[in-house]
């Protein structure tokens, strides 16, 4: 990897030439080719005005054909018309080129600076601001990938195409030609000493947004402490200022800039008045024919782009250099990215240190964790049971021979598990295998795979894609892959989030994942369905707690619009707020008698909300559960109330109109309990409009029909399997039924399919549909999945609750009963929060609190210490 780091510390011409190099020189031979039409663009004119419009002796013979005057003129206006379109492809393919050439710059500076800080040190990594680093890496690198497209050919193509402009006119006439060029040079030495002074200021600006970025990170992250301490203005304060520091500097750019836009358009307007004046004078004098002139003028016309380009090009480069230097100036400690390691050292114990250095340990520290044992690690201090506890695990780099573990695969060597553990972006599957998915083992054969590793090679990246098959079943120490969901499924139920799994998996839609067995599910649960449905004693608790869906009753826990149309959006990206504001879908509504209503309706909502939102913060429970409207549009909203009050529902705009049905569509009569559909006459006018709308709502593909023999696509596992939504009233009463239904679930072989479905559930970024028991249990259960050498805990399971020693118990049982094909039994370590939460421990690792060294031994030895004297002293 000695290529990454010289890539990423030489200047950005180095780098742009080193790993662009062949297209760069494409993109030059193409430019090239550019120059002899742009030459015959501007001769072409001159020659069709004085030969074929002046021109005299006709017919002529071209290519052994005679043409007349006005065949010769269409002949040349052909030329011409030619020449155009073909400089104009060429510069289509050019510019494609560079774009392409730019995105790849950018994907391959983007990778290498991401890959630097994966491979920065724990420590230094969890000092990373994560805000300023995204600034730089997708912001900041933007605009230089453009550039870096154009770096070799902009200033070829310009300065090419103005030396042929500038060496047209200087063959027709060379005082002409003198006097275009002439405010060039002025322009040549102003504009860099300006340009100058704007590249510093830019230094600065970048300096500036990164501390703000940094500013806003630590205040979001710090949010509980800052209201806590009340100090919000100072924050507020600090982020103001630096968007003033940012005004000011960006100001003074602006000021250069304009300057440098001024001396140009000024240059530029004088230079034509020369041309009139000398060129017209020698066309009256008969010394340059009128044909040469006109050509001269296009040709100057022609010519100041390419300059004004170049000068641009002048300004990003200086502007893109200060970009990328200051980039470097970012990254400039970090050692370059060196190859992953795969292979673990391995010892006589499940972990061991040997006269290491341990943060917060003033000693060096040999100690080990037993195989197939229970360790608890034990200081006073929470920062040394950490550092002890992370080298333990190899989680810190350590010189080589300082650290061991039990098993040759450094991913099963030891796995640190810890109270904040995270849930990643991805389905629950996804997040409990996460632990097995360190190399892939088959390679993606979806069309596009042979495509996106050749784009990978093309940019430093490397081969692996996220659509390969990353779970190595044998190399887990699994028979199949089947065994590896068993095992999933078996720690999911021990480790008591199976029912969590499962209740994701009644909460899920199986539209997507046809192919994956979901077709065997649908059937068994239309079956249970009808079963449910057929049974006398079921079939009246259904009634009781679901609101079930029946083509002459209103649902009160369904919103309006699936009252009102039977059906729901067949697309959950193309919701009901979409169809609202649809002409044909108003057209409808119009017809069945349901329009005007429903307007009134969400008036009527409207002035109930707006009233119960009055002195009531914006982030609160109230508005969150009432959130048919943001607080921030209740002046929009009480302005429609008002002209609905004032002149009557039918006089407000169709823009207005389609934000109130928006509103009346999403009520829900459970959910809300504002008696805004209150009276029977509504609710039957609703019904009537209903069977009004049946044909819409068939022959519209947007919308799904509720029918009660078929599978509702739009309608969750619970949904399709009751045939309607729980009852909200009912729900805190409803267990002995769900109790029922789960058990026909079970003996119907429905469980595990539920369960399989529950696991393409998406759990969110940062896995926020889940609380933090259920992310540290799914933690723990990826962390058994890998059948590791040792576990370490740190925060979990560290106290001497009876809950807390069971799970130990439950930890340590796993552990023991990996076979010997796997690598035998792994340890599990643990920090212990107290000196008396290691007892049941098999070893013991003790920070001494007479001497600060790192001791161990047996519980017994332990437990002589006297803790209570150091707390003394």
């Amino acid at each position: 990897m000695k290529g990454t780091r010289a890539a990423m510390s030489e200047k950005l011409t180095t780098f742009a030439w080193k790993h662009s190099k062949g297209d760069q020189l494409t993109l030059l031979v193409l430019t090239l080719c550019t120059f002899p039409l742009i030459w015959a663009s501007l001769e072409l004119p001159k020659v069709i005005i004085n030969d074929a419009i002046d021109g005299a002796g006709f017919p002529r013979e071209y290519f052994g054909f005679e043409f007349e005057q006005v065949a010769y003129l269409m002949l040349l206006c052909g030329l011409y018309l030619l020449t155009i379109a073909c400089n104009n492809g060429l510069k289509f393919f050019v510019n494609l080129r560079r774009g392409i050439t730019g995105e790849r710059m950018l994907r391959r500076a983007r990778f290498e600076l991401f890959q630097r800080v994966m491979a920065r040190p724990l420590a230094r990594l969890r000092s990373t601001s994560t805000g300023e680093l995204v600034q730089i890496i997708s912001a900041e690198l933007a605009p230089i990938g453009d550039f870096i497209g154009a770096i070799v050919s902009t200033p070829i193509l310009q300065g090419g195409s103005f030396l042929v402009y500038l060496s047209f006119i200087m063959v027709q006439n060379p005082l002409i030609g003198a006097a275009a060029l002439a405010l060039y040079p002025v322009q040549a030495w102003l504009i860099p000493k300006l340009q100058a002074k704007v590249v510093a200021m830019i230094r600065v600006r970048l300096a500036n947004i990164r501390a703000m970025a940094r500013e806003i990170n630590d205040s979001i992250e710090g949010a509980d402490d800052i209201r806590s301490l009340r100090t919000r203005r100072w924050h507020m304060a600090v982020v103001s200022r630096q968007l003033y520091d940012n005004y000011v500097i960006r100001r003074r750019i602006f000021i250069l800039k304009f300057l440098i836009k001024f001396v140009n358009n000024v240059a530029n307007h004088l230079t034509p008045f020369f041309i009139f004046m000398i060129g017209g004078y020698f066309v009256i004098e008969g010394r340059l024919d009128i044909g040469a002139l006109t050509a001269v003028l296009i040709a100057y016309k022609d010519l100041a782009n390419p300059w004004k380009e170049l000068l641009r090009f002048y300004q990003d480069f200086s502007d893109m250099s200060a970009r990328w230097d200051n980039v470097q100036e970012q990254f400039a400690e970090d050692d370059p990215a060196g190859p992953l390691p795969v292979k673990a050292p391995v010892g006589d114990h499940a972990a061991q240190l040997k006269d290491a250095d341990v943060d917060g340990v003033f000693h060096p520290v040999s100690c080990h964790a037993p195989r197939g044992q229970v360790t608890a690690v034990v200081a006073e201090d929470s920062g040394q049971r950490a550092g002890l506890i992370e080298s333990l695990a190899g989680m810190r780099e350590l010189p080589e021979g300082k650290w061991s573990g039990s098993r040759p695969l450094l991913y099963r060597s030891a796995v640190l598990v810890r109270a904040d553990a995270r849930a990643y972006a991805g389905s629950m599957r996804r997040n409990l295998l996460l632990g097995l998915m360190h190399r892939p083992v088959e390679e993606a054969t979806d069309p596009e795979a042979d495509a996106r590793r050749a784009e990978a090679r093309r940019t430093g990246a490397p081969d692996d894609d996220m659509n390969d098959e990353w779970i190595d079943a044998q190399e887990a120490g699994y028979d199949s892959l089947d065994a590896v969901e068993a095992r999933m499924l078996s720690l999911a139920s021990k480790l008591g989030i199976e029912d969590d799994i499962y209740a994701l998996g009644l909460d899920s839609r199986t539209a997507g994942h046809a192919g994956l067995g979901w077709d065997g599910l649908r059937n068994a649960v239309l079956e249970l369905r009808q079963r449910i449905a057929e049974s006398e004693e079921l079939g009246e608790m259904r009634e009781d707690f679901i609101d079930v869906w029946a083509e002459d009753s209103y649902v009160p826990n369904a919103n309006l619009a699936e009252n009102l149309f039977f059906a729901r959006p067949a697309d959950p990206e193309f919701g009901w707020d979409q169809l609202a504001t649809d002409r044909d879908v108003q057209r409808a509504l119009d017809q069945a008698g349901a329009k005007i209503p429903l307007i009134e309706i969400g008036v009527d909502l409207c002035e109930s909300l707006i009233s119960l939102f009055e002195g009531v913060a914006g982030d609160s429970d109230l508005v969150k559960r009432y959130g048919l409207f943001a607080k921030s549009e209740i002046p929009h909203i009480e302005l429609i109330v008002r002209k609905a009050k004032a002149r009557g529902v039918r006089k407000l705009s169709r823009g207005d109109q389609g934000r109130m049905l928006q509103i009346a569509f999403e009520y829900s009569s459970s959910r809300f309990r504002l008696k805004v559909v209150r009276t029977d006459d509504r609710k039957e006018r609703l019904l009537e409009a209903r069977r009004r709308l049946r044909r819409f709502a068939e022959n519209d593909p947007r919308l799904e029909r509720f029918e009660f023999d078929r599978w509702i696509e739009s309608f969750t596992l619970a949904e399709n399997l009751f045939f309607g939504p729980v009852k909200a009233e009912r729900r805190g009463s409803w267990a002995s039924f769900k109790s029922r239904i789960d058990t026909l679930v079970l003996e119907t072989g429905l469980r595990k399919a539920v369960l399989r479905a529950g696991l393409e559930r998406e759990v969110g970024d940062d896995g926020v549909s889940l609380n933090a028991q259920q992310r540290r249990r799914i933690a723990l259960a990826r962390a058994l999945m890998k059948q590791p050498g040792a576990l370490a805990l740190e925060g979990i399971a560290d106290g001497e609750s009876s809950a807390d020693r069971g799970m130990r118990r439950l930890l340590a049982a796993e552990l023991a009963g990996q076979s010997e094909d796997v690598g035998g039994p792994g340890a599990l370590i643990y920090a212990a929060a107290t000196p008396e939460a290691a007892q049941g421990a098999d070893h013991v690792i003790w920070v001494s609190p007479e001497d600060g060294r790192v001791k161990e031994g047996e519980y017994d030895a332990f437990s002589q210490v006297d803790w209570n004297e150091s707390r003394g002293r």
